[in-house]
């Protein structure tokens, strides 16, 4: 009886670099020739393209091995997971052909055909199975290794640039833009100037990219003095690259970043107790309303928002401000139908742009879905008599094929995808409880989430808030009351509810 061997990779970076074809085929031909297995025929899988999963030498592999049954007795592949990397895949193509009369042999693995080695080839298909689901975890645990060394694993961050050491691993080298980083730092070191000045300054030079939140980064940044500091590690490593920025530069920055070392720039006016101070606007005069305590007849002190014009009479409790723009928040939240229509469209949009591996998936899944309508139409047929049992036979045993090969692609076509159901029940949950996010903030926080929400001016009448914009998420997922509100905002001003 007569041996036929399966060899295969994956991509075709594997069948250049790895899992050599050659390799496999050598270590085929030498088990069959040390076990007495004359070879009939050598099927080799080459990858062909990484955008899609198609198995066509599998496929050639099943029709022939059906057609020639009687003369094959054993098929001999190098490792199961070259079979397939799914476990159940595994062991139904196995069943498939010894459903045929042909044993399944490994070169690397355990053969026997006893409960013993059944389980042990289960075990090691269930290793294959696990290995493919952690990839990912895999790659982060070579990226640690890799920052341990001293490597950065990603896009070089502004005033470097992607390049390689003589290993050809990557190494990043300055750039023509670390002029801009070295001035940023010696010039905000000085505490001179705000971060502010010095992003115009530097885009008044040329660099353009430069925005507040990307200089107060950089400024942050150890890996400007040769550190590399992630999550992943508990403290920073010394880095490959070569620092731009002296460690005494540095430290200075970090001091006056922290507020420890006073700077001579004008300081923002922040204060826990005031989350709306500076954010919402005297709609009489325009400026932002202030803040502070108010101390009574009897030496109580009591908490107000109030415009710095005394002239314009605005002035009110912070508890009532303040309850008012949390209601404000809460009429902004949308209708858990408006997130769940909000969701729909996401997913539906970043579906459309996944890659080709996505579009190849659903083509797959499409094509398996047509062969099963085929095989209940051959049962159909074969129930109304039709089909006779012979012709049914074949026809079936054919169609069961065609299944079982179109479910190993579409299980290999299958990849690791961001977690975009958590993203988007993480952004739900923010958009429907606004209200409550903003009350349990810490003042950064509050701040940010005021300005998220209401980019552009908001003012206060004393009785409702009026603005010029809104977010448009916000705007756009809004529950949009049936009545009409009596209050009026300020000419020029869209109204927004104050609950």
């Amino acid at each position: 009886m007569k041996a036929i061997i399966y060899t295969r990779v994956s991509t075709v970076e594997q069948a250049d670099k790895g899992y050599s074809l050659e390799g496999q085929e050598k270590e085929c031909r030498n088990f069959a020739l040390l076990n007495g297995y004359p070879i009939d025929k050598v099927f080799v899988e080459r990858g062909e393209s990484a955008k899609t999963q198609q198995r066509t030498e599998l496929q050639r592999l099943i029709k022939y091995s059906v057609e020639h049954k009687k003369e094959l007795s054993v098929l001999i592949i190098w490792k199961y997971d070259r079979f397939a990397r799914n476990l159940s895949d595994q062991m139904e193509l196995v069943k498939k052909f010894a459903d045929l009369g042909i044993r399944v042999l490994s070169v690397t693995e355990n053969n026997e055909d006893t409960s013993v080695g059944r389980l042990m080839r289960n075990i090691i298909g269930s290793f294959s199975q696990y290995e493919n689901d952690l990839r990912s975890e895999r790659t982060k645990n070579g990226m640690i290794q890799a920052i341990k060394q001293g490597r950065w694993c990603w896009r070089p961050p502004l005033g470097y640039k992607k390049s390689r050491d003589e290993s050809n691993k990557p190494l990043p080298l300055p750039s023509n833009n670390s002029i801009y980083i070295i001035e940023a730092f010696e010039v905000f070191q000085t505490g001179l100037y705000s971060q502010a000045d010095i992003v115009i300054r530097l885009r008044r030079e040329g660099c353009k990219q430069m925005t507040k939140g990307l200089l107060n980064r950089i400024l942050r940044n150890p890996f400007y003095i040769g550190l590399i500091k992630v999550d992943w590690l508990p403290e920073p490593v010394k880095g490959l690259h070569k620092p731009i920025v002296s460690e005494e530069v540095f430290s200075r920055v970090q001091l006056i970043l922290s507020g420890k070392r006073p700077s001579i720039t004008p300081k923002v006016r922040n204060n826990p107790d005031f989350p709306l101070r500076n954010f919402i606007r005297c709609p009489k005069c325009g400026n932002k309303l202030t803040a502070g305590w108010s101390t009574g007849h009897k030496g109580t002190r009591h908490p107000y928002y109030h415009c710095r014009k005394g002239v314009c009479s605005v002035n009110v409790r912070k508890d009532v401000l303040e309850t008012r723009f949390y209601e404000l928040l809460e009429s902004f939240q949308p209708t858990q139908d408006a997130l769940n229509l909000f969701e729909a469209i996401v997913l539906d949009v970043w579906r459309a742009k996944q890659s080709d591996r996505i579009k190849e998936e659903y083509r797959l899944d499409k094509e398996l879905q047509e062969l099963i309508a085929t095989k209940k139409k051959i049962d159909e047929l074969l129930i109304k008599g039709v089909f006779d049992e012979e012709t049914y036979r074949a026809r079936a045993e054919e169609i069961n094929n065609d299944i079982l090969i179109k479910r190993v692609e579409l299980n290999e076509a299958k990849i690791e995808l961001n977690d975009i159901e958590a993203c988007l029940n993480y952004g739900k949950a923010m958009m429907g409880n606004a209200a409550k996010l903003w009350a349990n903030a810490d003042l950064n926080l509050k701040q940010r989430f005021q300005t998220f929400i209401f980019p552009e001016k908001i003012h206060w009448n004393g009785e409702t808030f009026g603005t010029t914009a809104t977010s448009i998420l916000f705007k756009q997922l809004q529950s949009i009351p049936n009545q009409k509100s009596d209050l009026v905002a300020p000419t020029g001003f869209e109204p927004v509810f104050s609950g």
